[in-house]
């Protein structure tokens, strides 16, 4: 893969250390070159499993892809596949039928994890992460820090897509708000 294309690891935030001695750090990476594909329609679901892809059985559900990535449900008819280069080559190569049309996704593209995550969530999007049962496989359409986002929590921590115009201004906000003490 040229280089140019790999997912940057983007400065992990210094740790910081709370009052009682616990960790308060927060990971970022950013995936937002990685490869994705979206698709919509009436037929869309139909279309990508006569290709061979698992979907998800229900609308704002996620699972991960055989050989890496994730497809997620983010309607009923409305699907991203991330992460997963043969997949999103396959589909680009492919025509979808009259009842599906392509979604151009060029999201940013984040990842947040460590052990400060859950107080970053809590200041900065009105959803309760704690309370989704992980097990479901949830998809969370949400705004994040007044952002549009779409979150896959998980026991890793959590991807997040948004708008691309919008990408450095959501990572500056969540910087600022998990480096604030």
């Amino acid at each position: 893969m040229n280089a140019f294309f790999a997912p940057v690891a983007v400065s992990p935030l210094a740790e910081v250390i709370a009052a009682g001695g616990e960790s308060t750090a927060v990971a970022f990476v950013d995936h937002s070159l990685e490869p994705r594909y979206g698709c919509k329609g009436k037929d869309a679901a139909k279309w990508l499993q006569s290709l061979g892809l698992p979907l998800p059985a229900a609308p704002n559900r996620w699972l991960p892809l055989p050989d890496g990535g994730l497809i997620a449900r983010l309607g009923s008819a409305e699907f991203l596949i991330d992460g997963n280069v043969d997949v999103v080559l396959r589909l680009q190569g492919a025509l979808p039928p009259a009842n599906a049309a392509v979604v151009l996704r060029q999201d940013a593209a984040l990842e947040l994890s460590g052990p400060g995550l859950p107080e970053l969530l809590r200041q900065t999007c009105n959803v309760d992460f704690a309370a989704l049962d992980l097990a479901e496989s949830p998809v969370v359409l949400t705004r994040m820090t007044g952002v549009g986002v779409t979150v896959i929590p998980g026991a890793f921590g959590c991807r997040i897509w948004c708008d691309g115009t919008y990408g450095a201004a959501l990572w500056e906000s969540l910087r600022a708000v998990a480096t604030e003490s």
